[in-house]
Parts: structure tokens; sequence; C-alpha cells
């Protein structure tokens, strides 16, 4: 695999799922990492919740189906989702092309202090290390 940096700005999962927060309003956007997307042979569709639900953290929300397999991810917060990302759900290509622009979904993020249960980027690589 290639060498990624994966930047301290953003929280990550366990599952390969990253969150880009916006303290001042409460607010992340939703992806899937460079490690994860690297991963697939070839992304046929992703599901995501719809605008307005509510999400659980760790719970299942993102939905990869790739030739007859299907991948499960789980929230990286808790909280209701704001908008889709149209556009990437449309051009599946952008995911590989620049994964920290390809976000799923935004969502509002109830608690704060769920973030001190992620990983930062340099966490992150370490972790990946590990695997």
């Amino acid at each position: 695999m290639k060498a990624v940096e994966y930047p301290d700005n953003r929280a990550y999962n366990t599952n390969h799922v990253w969150a880009q927060c916006n303290a001042k309003n409460n607010t992340a956007l939703i992806g899937i990492t460079d490690y994860c997307a690297e991963l697939f042979s070839e992304i046929d569709s992703i599901d995501v919740p719809m605008e307005g639900d509510e999400l659980e953290m760790d719970s299942l929300v993102i939905h990869v189906h790739e030739r007859n397999r299907i991948r499960h991810f789980h929230c990286p917060l808790t909280g209701r989702v704001l908008e889709i990302n149209r556009e990437l759900l449309d051009d599946l290509t952008q995911i590989y092309v620049d994964w920290k622009k390809a976000w799923l979904f935004k969502m509002e993020y109830d608690d704060a202090d769920e973030l001190n249960q992620l990983m930062n980027g340099t966490q992150y690589t370490k972790y990946l290390d590990s695997l």
C-alpha cells in the first residue's frame, strides 16, 4: 500500500471512518479513509443514512457494495444527519482521487466528549501499522 498521511485535524475510528469536526457548530463531515478505500477492488455503490436520521456512535451507518460483497462501517459519533454528499455518491471515483475531500455525509454531533474515544491522525497511523 502507498504511504498516506492522515491529518491530525480529523478523528478516526478503528473501522476506518473519519470525522472532520467543526467545534463552533458541532458538525462533522464523515468519510472513509484511504486505507479503507484501497481495500476495495471496485466500489459499486455506497449506502448512507438519510438526512434527518438519528445516529448512534458505533452503529452501522455506511454500507459499501463491491461486486458481490457488502462491507459495513460504524458511525464515529452520535447525532443527526444534516446533508448527504450526492455528488460523491454519483461519482464514487472521487474516493480514490482524494479521500480527504470525499465526505459521504455531514452530521451534527451531540457529545464532543465522544471525540476522546477516537484517534487523531498520528494514532490512526500507528493503529494501521499494528494491523
